[in-house]
């Protein structure tokens, strides 16, 4: 059996194509409209985008070369700080400030158009119920001639509406509640307007999926926000609040520090201003009980040779002064959540660093408080982390002082080697030096702390925007969505696709003969020809002197069976049959039999379906003969069973007669032989009407007696893969001489121009 090829059979595409054009017009009408209407319908979507710069902290850059040195890219500071600008907080931050709660719009023509600036509506919520409070709702107002008609919907299946004479008082709806509409302007009676109103949990989420915050590149510290909408003059309000919030709240963080050093060096010089005060109250009431006039004269030498020494001792009081406050603010239980003074001037490194690191995760710890609670695991960890920093801050700050004790020791010892080798001064001058000493000490840490206050005074006054805006946020005039030539191309390719799909899948499942190109080249036997579509549904189509497209097609079928019969057979017999019910044979060899009739041959028609017999009614015959009467009873002679067809003078009709119970084993009798021999010697054709092969074996039979054998088959009827059971037919022999004909195609496929239309 022949395998069906799977080739892409183009010509036979765009036939199907071309027979159904009007489907794809239509579709393409169809879908263009809809989608002119939906464009009309649909507010443009614009894309609104602004571009920062994160200005570097001290150390990122040479932390940044150190990555790069090592092969690793990108920079965790800004990837931190986008997830910073794109946080709940902030948003909820940037929403509040410009009152972005509800999204109000009009209706302009087909589409909405949001208001942002000046809203006609404000909607006070005086008692929404319970399902309102969580569930967004959509308030529309409509002014009419008898005042406004105010609806709101829920859902779909849940919705309300209420005709009221003014919107001064308040409203009662029954799907959210008491509601008070206040007009800011004078409403037109032309446009609908409409507010939007959803949980401010629910707000802050869609404004945040809607914003997309990222890095310019993954090294860089440009960041670029943007978002889309049908309302850009919102979105620049919107991502320049955003940018302005993470800018203050930046601010607010970085100062907290320098807040906190500022406290701490007022509280630091008030004591000290008391205490050098009284070391100088000490200093001239000295000099007053000793009648000193110039100690400095005769110190002078003294203090110029332990001048390092005190010096250093100095520098050792003063950091021992800041490390025992320190120690003090840790220990203090009500500061636990503050900041530490960091730049107040300790010279250890490794103390120096670990109050940075601990203000650093304070300062974070603060930030994620903003939009969580003590109970978020987060804070939990980062709780545990500040308390194990505060203790190894203060096993340090232990570590520090032993080591600035032991230094104090030492140069005690050094001093006291000095003070040795002046004890030949006078007791008074040495008394004095104590005395003056102190004082100097007094005023170098009140100087120290005023040069720290000035310091810290001027990096509060200079603290710099640390996101420099490089692009405002504007709207990007090429970024209007959707375009009506895309539009228009879209709806084009599905209305194409929606008819091209159908006719696909009909295609898919169509397993009937739809191609007389495909039919003739697949067949294994002569095409005697095409027959059109019987459109008056008449037995008989060809009568005497007519010429329609019926009569035309089987007068060529008559010519071409000349052609087909063997030379040396004299009065053939010719079966025809079918592969399944319905494909016209009994049209075919009834209408075979009489254009060979009107040639003035004699023709005998038989039918032989004996199980389903159909010439009696083809013919109107009166007379339904005896077939099967003959080749049961051998008495009967074929005279008794030939019957005149009534249409033409040398046309005669053996119909069947009675259904048989044993129609193969009548068809298995020498009965059969010898009415056929019979019939050679009368008539000069034998048109046989035999069974369908495909269901049962009777034409098979048959084929002992037949010259020639005629398959027909219909267009869009048959299947295709009775294509492949003729071949089989053919190749296996069990039929000879066979020939095909094509029934039912259409008049305009037939391939003839002459001859009346059917009608």
């Amino acid at each position: 059996m022949e395998n069906k090829t799977n080739e892409i059979d183009v010509r036979k595409i765009v036939r199907v194509v071309i027979e159904h054009w009007w489907w794809f017009a239509f579709s393409v009408l169809l879908c263009v409209g809809i989608g002119v209407v939906r464009f009309m319908r649909k507010t443009p979507n614009w894309k609104t985008d602004a571009t920062i710069a994160l200005r570097q902290k001290d150390g990122d850059v040479s932390q940044m070369d150190a990555f790069s040195m090592l092969g690793l890219s990108g920079n965790k500071a800004a990837e931190d700080e986008v997830v910073v600008l794109s946080s709940r907080g902030l948003i909820y931050q940037a929403v509040d400030a410009l009152n972005l709660w509800e999204d109000n719009s009009k209706k302009s023509g087909l589409r909405w158009e949001g208001e942002f600036r000046h809203p006609a509506l404000t909607v006070d919520y005086i008692d929404l119920n319970e399902k309102a409070q969580m569930s967004p709702f959509t308030i529309t107002v409509k002014p009419n001639k008898n005042g406004y008609k105010v609806k709101v919907k829920m859902s779909r299946f849940k919705q309300s509406s209420k005709q009221v004479a003014t919107l001064s008082e308040p409203i009662e709806l029954s799907t959210v509640g008491t509601i008070a509409i206040h007009a800011n302007r004078p409403l037109s009676k032309d446009t609908t307007y409409r507010v939007f109103h959803a949980r401010r949990e629910l707000v802050v989420a869609r404004y945040r999926e809607a914003i997309n915050v990222s890095q310019h590149k993954k090294e860089s510290n440009i960041i670029m926000l943007s978002t889309v909408s049908s309302n850009p003059e919102r979105d620049k309000a919107l991502l320049n609040q955003i940018i302005e919030q993470y800018n203050l709240n930046a601010i607010v963080d970085k100062n907290m520090i320098a807040t906190n050093t500022a406290a701490f060096i007022e509280d630091r010089l008030a004591i000290i201003t008391a205490e050098l005060t009284d070391a100088e109250n000490a200093v001239a009431a000295y000099k007053e009980q000793n009648n000193i006039a110039d100690i400095n004269t005769q110190a002078h030498l003294f203090l110029n040779a332990s001048n390092a020494e005190q010096r250093a001792m100095a520098e050792i009081e003063t950091q021992l002064s800041l490390v025992e406050y320190i120690d003090e603010f840790l220990r203090d239980e009500t500061k636990r959540n503050s900041l530490i003074p960091s730049n107040i001037g300790v010279t250890d490194a490794s103390l120096s660093g670990g109050l940075t690191e601990y203000n650093a995760l304070l300062l974070q710890r603060m930030r994620i408080l903003r939009t969580a609670t003590d109970e978020n695991p987060v804070i939990e960890q980062m709780n545990d982390q500040l308390a194990s920093m505060r203790q190894n801050i203060i096993a340090t700050i232990g570590s520090v002082r032993e080591s600035l004790l032991i230094r104090q020791r030492n140069l005690q010892k050094q001093d006291s080697k000095f003070s040795q080798q002046i004890q030949e001064a006078p007791k008074q001058q040495q008394e004095y030096l104590r005395v003056v000493r102190d004082q100097q000490i007094k005023e170098r840490l009140y100087l120290y702390l005023y040069e720290k206050r000035e310091e810290n005074a001027l990096m509060l006054a200079a603290t710099s925007m640390p996101a420099k805006i490089i692009d405002i946020p504007q709207r990007d005039v090429k970024s209007q969505t959707p375009k009506l030539k895309k539009v228009l191309l879209i709806c084009i390719f599905i209305g194409l696709l929606i008819p091209a799909g159908l006719l696909y899948l009909l295609i898919l499942f169509n397993d009937k003969i739809d191609d007389e190109k495909e039919f003739e080249r697949r067949i294994k036997a002569p095409l005697l020809g095409q027959l059109v579509k019987n459109s008056r549904n008449a037995h008989i189509a060809i009568h005497e002197g007519e010429s329609t497209v019926s009569a035309e097609l089987f007068r060529l079928i008559r010519t071409n069976l000349r052609y087909v019969i063997p030379a040396n057979t004299k009065n053939p017999v010719i079966l025809v049959t079918s592969c399944i019910n319905g494909d016209g044979k009994s049209y075919v060899s009834s209408n075979t039999a009489l254009s060979l009739a009107m040639l003035g041959k004699k023709v005998v028609l038989v039918g032989l379906d004996i199980r389903k017999p159909m010439l009696a009614d083809y013919f109107n015959l009166t007379t339904k003969g005896h077939l099967t009467d003959y080749l049961a009873e051998p008495e009967m002679s074929v005279d008794d069973i030939i019957v005149p067809s009534g249409e033409h003078v040398n046309l005669d009709i053996i119909p069947c007669g009675t259904i048989p119970p044993n129609p193969a084993e009548l068809l298995q009798t020498e009965r059969v032989e010898e009415l056929f021999a019979e019939l050679r010697k009368r008539y000069d054709y034998i048109i046989v009407d035999t069974a369908p092969v495909a269901l049962v074996s009777d034409t098979y039979q048959l084929d002992r007696v037949a010259d020639m054998t005629i398959f027909v088959c219909r267009y869009k009827y048959t299947p295709s893969e009775m294509i492949d059971y003729i071949n089989n037919v053919i190749e296996q022999k069990r039929m000879h001489n066979v020939a095909c004909v094509l029934n039912g195609v259409k008049s305009t496929r037939a391939g003839y121009g002459y001859g009346t239309k059917e009608s």
